[in-house]
């Protein structure tokens, strides 16, 4: 597959956990952020980064830690059963150019807030809507953006377990293994860094540097990073904030204890 890097446009998408930031072109899906989270490309009329946003594992819940929680299964195999929605283990691409100065192009051209151009949202079915932030995304773009929001709504609602759009990363060789590795982690489970590493091809003692490429992942949710755990099954950390890493969890079955 070519190498060569096109031009990457960017949507935004309402969700259940906040508002997300797609990013891509019509070959694949290359960001995929929750607008308040530090990595996030800056947008004129985004929400700003989260206070929390710089200490990934902080957060509390009726005075706990959210870091000290343990996720335990809380369902039976059978009830979270999603017919029909299984895939093949995907293959990222990695690029030669660096994905964070083309994002950086892409938002110099995005619309400036309050912008009422045409095309420039898309109603889709339920009245969800895709907000596009440039005015000359190509039809396989909008095709694109339009396609994982479908996808992420069904994961939403609980009528999906995995995806079948297209990814498009950018990273280093380490990095494209580990988040390659995160992808063959199934919904509904969780693993901790030391075992992702031996998924990787690595060595249960690279679980630091893992953890680094993990929280370096560009596309949250469909790289599952949320179902990364610490050696001793608490949650650590997580770049978009703990507790949506423990509503995501709770969405694929899990109960939580200490």
């Amino acid at each position: 597959m070519s190498t060569e890097q096109s031009a990457m446009y960017r949507a935004r998408i309402d969700s259940p956990f906040g508002p997300i930031l797609l990013c891509g072109d019509g070959a694949g899906l290359a960001g995929l952020y929750f607008t308040d989270q530090k990595d996030c490309p800056p947008l004129a009329d985004g929400p700003g980064v989260r206070s929390d946003s710089s200490r990934p594992g902080s957060g509390t819940a009726g005075g706990v830690p959210l870091r000290t929680l343990r996720p335990a299964r809380r369902l039976a195999a059978a009830q979270r059963a999603v017919e029909g929605t299984d895939s093949a283990p995907r293959q990222m691409v990695l690029f030669s150019d660096d994905v964070e100065s083309t994002m950086e192009k892409a938002a110099a051209t995005s619309a400036p807030a309050g912008r009422a151009a045409e095309g420039a949202a898309l109603q889709s079915a339920g009245a969800r809507v895709l907000e596009l932030l440039q005015q000359d995304t190509p039809a396989g773009g909008v095709a694109l953006f339009s396609r994982v929001q479908e996808e992420l709504a069904e994961y939403f609602e609980g009528e999906r377990k995995s995806f079948d759009f297209p990814l498009q990363l950018k990273g280093t060789m380490f990095q494209i293994k580990v988040w390659n590795a995160l992808c063959e982690v199934p919904y509904g489970e969780v693993v901790s860094y030391g075992d992702l590493a031996v998924r990787a091809g690595l060595t249960t003692g690279h679980g630091r540097p893992v953890g680094t490429a993990v929280g370096r992942n560009p596309v949250a949710i469909v790289v599952p990073c949320h179902r990364i755990i610490g050696s001793n099954r608490t949650l650590t950390g997580y770049t978009g904030g703990l507790e949506r890493k423990v509503a995501l969890l709770k969405l694929e079955g899990f109960g939580f204890g200490r």
